[in-house]
Protein backbone atom coordinates (compact mmCIF):
# COMPACT_ATOMS: atom_id res chain seq x y z
CA UNK A 1 0.00 0.00 0.00
CA UNK A 2 1.08 3.34 -0.77
CA UNK A 3 1.88 5.96 2.23
CA UNK A 4 0.04 9.30 1.82
CA UNK A 5 1.37 12.78 2.63
CA UNK A 6 -1.09 15.31 4.71
CA UNK A 7 -3.83 15.36 2.23
CA UNK A 8 -4.05 12.35 1.53
CA UNK A 9 -2.22 11.95 -1.67
CA UNK A 10 -0.27 8.89 -1.82
CA UNK A 11 3.49 10.17 -2.23
CA UNK A 12 4.78 7.31 -4.41
CA UNK A 13 3.27 5.22 -6.62
CA UNK A 14 0.21 5.14 -9.77
CA UNK A 15 -3.45 4.27 -9.31
CA UNK A 16 -3.87 1.10 -11.10
CA UNK A 17 -7.69 1.78 -11.40
CA UNK A 18 -6.23 4.48 -13.81
CA UNK A 19 -2.84 4.06 -15.21
CA UNK A 20 -3.43 6.23 -18.27
CA UNK A 21 -4.57 9.73 -16.02
CA UNK A 22 -1.97 8.10 -12.81
CA UNK A 23 0.91 8.50 -15.56
CA UNK A 24 -0.27 11.99 -16.95
CA UNK A 25 -0.70 13.24 -13.54
CA UNK A 26 2.52 11.82 -12.02
CA UNK A 27 4.44 14.80 -13.95
CA UNK A 28 2.31 18.12 -13.03
CA UNK A 29 4.82 20.30 -10.72
CA UNK A 30 3.82 20.19 -6.92
CA UNK A 31 1.67 23.43 -6.22
CA UNK A 32 -0.82 23.97 -3.39
CA UNK A 33 -2.65 26.83 -5.65
CA UNK A 34 -5.66 26.50 -8.11
CA UNK A 35 -4.24 26.39 -11.22
CA UNK A 36 -5.49 28.32 -14.34
CA UNK A 37 -7.12 26.90 -17.84
CA UNK A 38 -3.79 27.16 -19.39
CA UNK A 39 -1.43 25.64 -16.42
CA UNK A 40 -4.00 22.56 -16.64
CA UNK A 41 -4.48 22.33 -20.48
CA UNK A 42 -0.23 23.16 -20.26
CA UNK A 43 -0.13 19.92 -18.27
CA UNK A 44 -2.49 17.74 -20.30
CA UNK A 45 -0.46 18.79 -23.44
CA UNK A 46 2.67 17.42 -21.77
CA UNK A 47 1.27 14.05 -20.94
CA UNK A 48 0.87 14.08 -24.68
CA UNK A 49 4.24 14.90 -25.37
CA UNK A 50 5.67 12.59 -23.11
CA UNK A 51 3.13 9.45 -24.18
CA UNK A 52 4.09 10.14 -28.13
CA UNK A 53 0.85 11.29 -28.85
CA UNK A 54 2.67 14.76 -29.81
CA UNK A 55 5.83 14.01 -31.58
CA UNK A 56 8.94 15.89 -31.87
CA UNK A 57 8.48 18.42 -34.47
CA UNK A 58 4.97 18.15 -34.88
CA UNK A 59 2.64 21.17 -35.93
CA UNK A 60 0.12 22.13 -32.82
CA UNK A 61 -3.11 24.18 -34.13
CA UNK A 62 -4.79 26.47 -31.91
CA UNK A 63 -7.85 25.79 -33.67
CA UNK A 64 -7.38 21.64 -33.20
CA UNK A 65 -6.09 21.89 -29.81
CA UNK A 66 -9.08 24.12 -28.58
CA UNK A 67 -11.83 21.02 -30.50
CA UNK A 68 -9.82 18.63 -28.47
CA UNK A 69 -10.28 20.42 -24.97
CA UNK A 70 -13.31 22.14 -25.60
CA UNK A 71 -12.21 25.34 -24.99
CA UNK A 72 -11.55 28.78 -26.48
CA UNK A 73 -8.27 29.61 -28.55
CA UNK A 74 -6.98 31.82 -25.86
CA UNK A 75 -6.05 29.63 -22.85
CA UNK A 76 -4.85 27.47 -25.56
CA UNK A 77 -2.40 30.35 -27.23
CA UNK A 78 -1.81 31.10 -23.23
CA UNK A 79 -1.02 27.01 -22.24
CA UNK A 80 1.45 26.70 -25.53
CA UNK A 81 3.07 30.04 -24.48
CA UNK A 82 3.85 27.92 -21.04
CA UNK A 83 5.27 25.06 -22.87
CA UNK A 84 7.32 27.50 -25.11
CA UNK A 85 9.06 29.06 -21.53
CA UNK A 86 9.54 25.18 -20.04
CA UNK A 87 11.40 24.59 -23.60
CA UNK A 88 9.03 22.19 -25.24
CA UNK A 89 7.34 23.76 -27.32
CA UNK A 90 9.03 25.70 -29.97
CA UNK A 91 7.03 29.12 -31.21
CA UNK A 92 9.33 30.95 -33.70
CA UNK A 93 7.25 34.43 -35.25
CA UNK A 94 4.91 33.73 -38.23
CA UNK A 95 5.20 30.11 -37.71
CA UNK A 96 2.60 28.92 -35.70
CA UNK A 97 3.57 26.06 -32.47
CA UNK A 98 5.16 22.97 -32.75
CA UNK A 99 6.59 20.46 -30.46
CA UNK A 100 10.66 21.23 -29.69
CA UNK A 101 13.08 18.61 -31.59
CA UNK A 102 15.74 18.42 -29.01
CA UNK A 103 19.38 17.93 -30.40
CA UNK A 104 21.68 15.64 -28.67
CA UNK A 105 23.97 18.33 -27.30
CA UNK A 106 20.93 19.98 -25.85
CA UNK A 107 19.68 16.83 -23.98
CA UNK A 108 23.23 16.47 -23.24
CA UNK A 109 23.45 19.67 -21.19
CA UNK A 110 20.01 19.10 -19.90
CA UNK A 111 21.53 16.08 -17.92
CA UNK A 112 24.64 17.57 -17.12
CA UNK A 113 22.36 20.33 -15.19
CA UNK A 114 20.32 17.78 -13.92
CA UNK A 115 23.53 15.74 -12.34
CA UNK A 116 24.44 18.99 -10.64
CA UNK A 117 21.47 19.92 -9.00
CA UNK A 118 20.38 16.29 -7.97
CA UNK A 119 23.75 15.99 -6.28
CA UNK A 120 23.50 19.01 -4.45
CA UNK A 121 19.83 18.11 -3.14
CA UNK A 122 21.04 14.33 -2.14
CA UNK A 123 24.09 15.79 -0.49
CA UNK A 124 21.92 18.26 1.44
CA UNK A 125 19.38 15.73 2.85
CA UNK A 126 22.57 13.02 3.84
CA UNK A 127 24.08 16.01 5.79
CA UNK A 128 20.21 16.34 7.53
CA UNK A 129 20.14 12.99 7.84
CA UNK A 130 16.48 13.45 8.89
CA UNK A 131 14.80 10.00 10.64
CA UNK A 132 11.60 11.30 8.48
CA UNK A 133 13.13 11.56 4.89
CA UNK A 134 15.13 8.38 5.28
CA UNK A 135 11.66 6.20 6.21
CA UNK A 136 10.34 7.46 2.80
CA UNK A 137 13.02 7.17 0.53
CA UNK A 138 13.68 3.51 1.69
CA UNK A 139 9.74 3.25 1.30
CA UNK A 140 10.38 4.68 -2.23
CA UNK A 141 12.86 2.44 -3.38
CA UNK A 142 11.07 -0.34 -1.95
CA UNK A 143 7.90 0.44 -4.19
CA UNK A 144 10.85 1.10 -7.00
CA UNK A 145 12.05 -2.99 -6.49
CA UNK A 146 8.63 -4.52 -6.91
CA UNK A 147 7.64 -1.98 -9.90
CA UNK A 148 10.95 -3.51 -11.33
CA UNK A 149 9.30 -6.89 -10.95
CA UNK A 150 6.39 -5.76 -13.18
CA UNK A 151 6.19 -4.75 -17.25
CA UNK A 152 4.69 -1.63 -16.74
CA UNK A 153 7.45 0.98 -17.70
CA UNK A 154 5.19 3.66 -16.70
CA UNK A 155 4.63 2.40 -13.33
CA UNK A 156 8.38 2.52 -12.73
CA UNK A 157 8.87 5.97 -14.82
CA UNK A 158 6.50 7.81 -12.24
CA UNK A 159 8.26 6.16 -9.21
CA UNK A 160 11.47 7.44 -10.56
CA UNK A 161 9.96 10.45 -11.36
CA UNK A 162 8.66 10.94 -7.69
CA UNK A 163 11.92 10.05 -6.05
CA UNK A 164 13.67 12.70 -7.78
CA UNK A 165 11.05 15.53 -6.89
CA UNK A 166 10.72 14.22 -3.10
CA UNK A 167 14.63 14.37 -2.69
CA UNK A 168 14.54 17.80 -4.27
CA UNK A 169 11.53 19.24 -2.24
CA UNK A 170 12.89 17.86 1.05
CA UNK A 171 16.10 19.67 0.25
CA UNK A 172 14.28 23.01 0.36
CA UNK A 173 16.27 24.18 -2.34
CA UNK A 174 13.11 26.03 -4.51
CA UNK A 175 14.76 26.73 -7.36
CA UNK A 176 16.52 23.60 -8.04
CA UNK A 177 13.51 21.77 -7.30
CA UNK A 178 11.55 24.45 -9.92
CA UNK A 179 14.55 23.88 -12.88
CA UNK A 180 14.58 19.93 -12.35
CA UNK A 181 10.88 20.05 -12.42
CA UNK A 182 11.05 21.60 -15.95
CA UNK A 183 14.52 19.86 -17.05
CA UNK A 184 12.86 16.19 -15.99
CA UNK A 185 9.60 17.26 -18.00
CA UNK A 186 11.29 18.23 -21.20
CA UNK A 187 12.90 14.58 -21.59
CA UNK A 188 10.70 12.46 -20.38
CA UNK A 189 9.48 11.18 -23.72
CA UNK A 190 13.52 9.83 -23.77
CA UNK A 191 13.68 8.31 -20.75
CA UNK A 192 10.11 7.11 -21.03
CA UNK A 193 11.59 5.24 -23.96
CA UNK A 194 14.73 4.19 -22.55
CA UNK A 195 12.91 2.90 -19.46
CA UNK A 196 11.33 0.12 -22.04
CA UNK A 197 14.25 -2.06 -21.82
CA UNK A 198 14.11 -3.88 -18.58
CA UNK A 199 18.25 -3.79 -17.93
CA UNK A 200 17.83 -0.04 -18.30
CA UNK A 201 15.14 -0.02 -15.47
CA UNK A 202 17.34 -2.53 -13.33
CA UNK A 203 20.18 -0.25 -13.65
CA UNK A 204 18.09 2.45 -12.78
CA UNK A 205 16.61 0.69 -9.40
CA UNK A 206 20.39 -0.22 -8.36
CA UNK A 207 21.72 3.61 -8.81
CA UNK A 208 18.26 4.80 -6.25
CA UNK A 209 19.06 2.48 -3.73
CA UNK A 210 22.89 3.66 -3.81
CA UNK A 211 21.09 7.10 -3.22
CA UNK A 212 19.12 6.00 -0.72
CA UNK A 213 21.91 4.06 1.48
CA UNK A 214 24.08 7.96 1.14
CA UNK A 215 21.13 9.35 2.57
CA UNK A 216 20.62 6.98 5.09
CA UNK A 217 24.14 7.03 6.09
CA UNK A 218 24.97 10.60 6.52
CA UNK A 219 26.99 10.35 3.88
CA UNK A 220 26.97 13.21 1.67
CA UNK A 221 30.12 12.66 -0.98
CA UNK A 222 28.44 8.96 -1.26
CA UNK A 223 24.78 10.20 -2.01
CA UNK A 224 26.50 13.04 -4.20
CA UNK A 225 28.15 10.57 -6.26
CA UNK A 226 25.85 8.48 -6.50
CA UNK A 227 23.27 10.91 -7.91
CA UNK A 228 25.69 12.14 -10.18
CA UNK A 229 25.89 8.60 -11.64
CA UNK A 230 22.20 8.18 -11.68
CA UNK A 231 21.79 11.07 -13.78
CA UNK A 232 24.80 10.96 -16.32
CA UNK A 233 22.84 6.90 -16.67
CA UNK A 234 19.98 8.47 -17.20
CA UNK A 235 21.32 10.95 -19.91
CA UNK A 236 23.10 8.26 -21.79
CA UNK A 237 19.74 5.90 -22.13
CA UNK A 238 17.95 9.10 -23.32
CA UNK A 239 20.70 10.09 -25.91
CA UNK A 240 20.63 5.89 -26.90
CA UNK A 241 16.41 6.68 -26.85
CA UNK A 242 16.88 9.98 -28.72
CA UNK A 243 19.09 8.40 -31.17
CA UNK A 244 16.69 5.60 -31.80
CA UNK A 245 13.91 8.01 -32.40
CA UNK A 246 15.74 9.83 -34.98
CA UNK A 247 16.49 6.67 -36.97
CA UNK A 248 12.90 5.77 -37.14
CA UNK A 249 11.73 8.89 -38.09
CA UNK A 250 14.44 9.11 -40.84
CA UNK A 251 13.51 5.63 -42.12
CA UNK A 252 9.72 7.39 -41.94
CA UNK A 253 10.36 9.71 -44.19
CA UNK A 254 12.36 7.57 -46.68
CA UNK A 255 9.95 5.06 -46.47
CA UNK A 256 7.27 8.64 -47.56
CA UNK A 257 9.41 9.83 -50.17
CA UNK A 258 9.85 6.27 -52.35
Amino acid sequence: MNRKDTQGKARFGMDRTDLTQSFLNAFIPPTTRIQTLPEQLSDAMVGMIVRGIFKPGERLHEVALAERFQVSRGPVREALRILEREGLVTMPPRRGASVTKFTRQRVKEIFQVRASLMALCAEDLARKHSPRIIDELEHGTKELSKALKGANADEFIVLVYQLSMYVAEMAENQLAREILVSLGRQTLSFTRRALENPEQRQTWASNWHAIMRGIRDGDPVRAGHASIHLVETMGDAALAALDEMRALESEGERESAA
